[in-house]
């Protein structure tokens, strides 16, 4: 009986043994699997962002330079840490689309004992470019849409002399949020801050609104203090003689009206002319007109119009 116990016992100890060296190589597995899984995720983290970077910096190309687009999306990865070789762009048929693809082989370190030395990490993103139909920001001038051409200037708000290009009472300006001169001067200043959409009803602004519409642009005029001084065909991003100004349906219109805002154009700002005027009445009294030369503006806010007056927006696609 005694002779019989222990070859039980050795059995026990053997059948333990096995046990835990079978739980040994799960331990290791489920070890490979938690590190490496990590560590697959982070440079899965990091390739998405680098693709993401690289679309976002192509798509400001298109859709002008195809070429430029696909170069400066992959210089955009490898300075993400995206090997070279491993990034791929391709500029989609429409032209305004973007899509770039990153890999990167990486190294396993537990995983590697069960057979897997390594694997290929693989991301992608795709951008697009297009006209905005809503951003925030814009300067409470209405101007009638028209086919606009790059440098040429425009009256963003009408002199009492140019009555016979607008509706009765109206000059261009618009109401934006409240009504008022300090609302409309402060919008002027600083942008009106709310959200336009294309398709909007804005209420017209009238009056001659000449004093606020000096004091204005002057602020807008000075607060440009770059070096060399912002022109209309070379500026900086964020100078303040750049205007976002909603192009509208009409200006026919009389008195505190609505219009329909079609979409957004921007235009570098020149001083507002001033001068002193007598009305029919036999009254003297302030004037201005507001110019500015077209161009083009890359807005924060939502693509979408099927208007393009050279303001556009850009976004990361599904």
């Amino acid at each position: 009986m005694k002779q019989a116990s222990w070859d039980i016992m050795d059995n026990e100890k053997g059948s333990v043994i096995i046990i835990v060296a079978a739980a040994m190589v799960l331990l290791l597995g489920i070890a490979a699997l938690v590190v490496d899984v990590g560590f697959l995720y982070y440079n899965k983290v990091a390739l998405s962002n680098a693709a993401d970077a690289a679309a976002l910096a192509g798509v400001q190309e298109l859709p002008k330079d195809h070429t430029k687009a696909t170069e400066t999306a992959v210089s955009y990865a490898a300075s993400n840490g995206v090997e070279t070789s491993q990034v791929s762009a391709e500029v989609l048929p429409s032209g305004r689309s973007i899509r770039v693809e990153t890999s990167r082989v990486v190294p396993l370190a537990f995983a590697k004992i069960l057979g897997f030395p390594s694997t290929t990490v693989t991301a992608s993103a795709k951008a697009s470019v297009g006209a905005t139909k809503g951003c925030q920001g814009v300067a409470p001038f209405g101007v009638v849409e028209t086919d606009f051409e790059f440098g040429k200037e425009y009256t963003m708000k009408y002199s009492p002399k140019d009555s016979g290009l607008t509706g009765p009472g109206n000059f261009g300006a618009l109401q934006l949020g409240k009504s008022g001169a300090s609302n409309y001067l402060q919008n002027i200043i600083e942008g009106y801050p709310e959200w336009l959409e294309v398709g909007d009803e804005i209420p017209t602004e009238p009056g001659n609104m000449a004093g606020p519409t000096v004091e204005g642009v002057n602020s807008r005029m000075n607060a440009c203090n770059h070096e060399p001084k912002c022109t209309y065909d070379h500026f900086v991003k964020g100078c303040s003689r750049l205007l976002l100004v909603p192009v509208i349906d009409s200006l026919y219109v009389a008195g505190r009206n609505t219009v329909v805002l079609t979409g957004f154009a921007a235009f570098f700002l020149d001083e507002a002319a001033s001068e002193e005027i007598v009305t029919d009445d036999g009254v003297k009294e302030d004037s201005c007109r507001v110019t500015g030369r077209f161009v083009r503006w890359a807005a924060d806010g939502d693509l979408g119009n099927i208007n393009d007056y050279g303001v556009v927006s850009y976004r990361l696609d599904d």
